[in-house]
């Protein structure tokens, strides 16, 4: 093994350095992984595209890789060798977030437990060093280019298991990109009846070819009111806005059946956007608006075991693998409407 790796970072809109760094070596409850795949998330597309300004950034959080080296105090199942997942989210098990269960939003999210030159997941690069939490063991036979979708699968794993939905609940996701999709697979799988509100025409085939009830397209008729003649008037029982548009959460407010609950899964944008609500609903019809960021440890866990074991197949939803040295290929093709999940091979 050489004693350097390669490391992309974000510096500028439409500018990524690629950076020699020296392989670090585990601290007793840390562990090195050698990247096999990354996937490009919108995130890593805001960043290279100016939308997001946090720069430097390594960039890089839906990884899989293999397990290199272990410190001598990490305690896991996974052996030197093994196929594993990267959850590289800070939670540092201290804050009064993470002590009340809710590590996925720990108030240290945006800081490190080791001293780095550049903040972020880092891995897009050939090596990710890991703190013992972030490690998930996945099955040896699970591709990388899979095992990698574990991060905003478990994203999407927490975002139905808290929106309650029930057996023969109608729901609405709004937005058939990969996060929509991803939706429609999960509550299919709950026994949701699913309608997808989708205005490309490439992505709303996609969503009925993979098991939509209905697609409706907001684009040729008001959304409520197609909402409404699906469900005979009632409205539907859960609404995930899945689109990073504000006017998605006003419209499922207004969509909602009596006792409804609509989900703000996707962050809108710009930032800074306000809606303009009826507050009235939440009172005469009992309809909850809420929503979820990232996932906990749990969510993780049932993601890659999903995958490991086979529970649900995220071949339709890689479009392209290009090697690293081609990222900046990969996230323009990222952006495009018809792209679903990009992903990057070391």
């Amino acid at each position: 093994m050489t004693d350097t790796y390669k490391r992309a970072v974000f510096t500028a809109p439409g500018q990524i350095r690629f950076d020699e760094v020296p392989i670090p070596e585990p601290g007793p409850r840390q562990a090195l992984v050698k990247v096999k795949a990354c996937a490009l998330c919108t995130w890593e597309q805001r960043m290279y595209s100016g939308e997001e300004h946090f720069y430097p950034l390594a960039g890089g959080h839906e990884v899989s890789g293999e397990l290199i080296k272990l410190g001598e105090q990490v305690y896991t199942d996974a052996k030197i060798g093994d196929r594993v997942m990267a959850s590289t989210l800070t939670r540092c098990g201290y804050c009064e977030s993470c002590r009340r269960g809710m590590d996925n939003i720990c108030d240290n999210s945006r800081k490190s437990f080791r001293d780095t030159d550049v903040p972020g997941p880092a891995g897009l690069a050939e090596y990710v060093l890991l703190e013992d939490y972030q490690l998930y063991k996945a099955d040896n036979a699970a591709p990388f280019e899979e095992i990698c979708l574990t991060e905003p699968l478990a994203c999407v794993v927490r975002s139905v298991r808290k929106a309650r939905v029930e057996r023969a609940d109608t729901v609405v996701v709004i937005g058939a990109g990969v996060m929509g999709m991803l939706h429609v697979e999960l509550l299919k799988q709950s026994g949701a009846r699913v309608i997808v509100s989708e205005i490309n025409p490439e992505r709303a085939a996609f969503a009925k070819a993979h098991g939509a009830y209905a697609v409706i397209n907001p684009a040729e008729a008001p959304f409520v009111d197609q909402v409404m003649a699906l469900t005979g008037g009632r409205g539907a029982d859960v609404l995930f806005a899945a689109v990073s548009v504000a006017q998605a959460v006003e419209q499922a407010i207004d969509a909602a059946a009596k006792g409804g609950r609509i989900h703000v899964y996707a962050s809108i944008h710009p930032r800074g956007t306000n809606i303009s609500i009826d507050p009235n609903p939440f009172h005469g019809k009992e309809i909850v608006l809420t929503g979820t960021m990232s996932q906990d440890k749990e969510d993780v866990l049932e993601a890659v075991r999903m995958i490991s074991w086979g529970l649900i197949d995220l071949k339709p939803f890689v479009s392209l693998v290009l090697p690293f040295e081609k990222l900046e290929e990969g996230l323009q093709a990222a952006m495009q409407p018809t792209t679903y999940r990009v992903v990057v091979t070391m």
